[in-house]
């Protein structure tokens, strides 16, 4: 554990730098051929909570390294972390993994409580309704494609 504090210490001297994401790169690859493995999750996850509203990618090679241990336990360490301190990437982590779930309630209340407290950043707060809106906004889209690729066969 002390190699993996010394790991996120290099991120954290390098966070919300022009060459934060090589950083984080290099370090997340370091963890992965370290072995560590799950026990990983959790101070990656603080290190994100210790930065709300830092760029971390889309999604980011931390968001890629937490999402090999879905359906192995990151599940619980990412509500635990939202539940101490919500931030941009595990809100929209959260998000992601309610997607994937049949019983989808429990992400929704947590999410629901986020976007209630006025406590927390309204960046933070808006992310949910922002990504419903832009999903609903696709799939519009995606409709009227289809409407008028209909209508062009028909005309042949």
């Amino acid at each position: 554990m002390k190699n993996l504090n010394k790991i996120i210490e290099k991120m954290e001297n390098e966070i919300d730098t022009d060459g934060f994401v090589e950083v984080m790169d290099d370090c997340v690859q370091e963890i992965e051929e370290s072995g560590i493995g799950l026990a990983a999750v959790e101070p990656l996850l603080q290190f994100i909570e210790r930065h709300p509203l830092s760029d971390f990618g889309m999604p980011g090679s931390i968001v890629h390294f937490v999402e090999t241990f879905y359906k192995k336990g990151c599940e619980q360490l990412l509500i635990d972390s939202v539940k101490r301190r919500p931030a941009m990437h595990t809100v929209w982590m959260l998000n992601r993994v309610k997607n994937g779930e049949e019983n989808q309630q429990r992400y929704i209340e947590i999410l629901n409580d986020i976007v209630q407290n006025k406590d927390i950043e309204e960046e933070i707060r808006t992310l949910f309704f922002v990504t419903m809106d832009f999903i609903l906004a696709v799939l519009v889209m995606m409709a009227d494609i289809l409407c008028l690729l209909k209508m062009q066969e028909s005309l042949y």
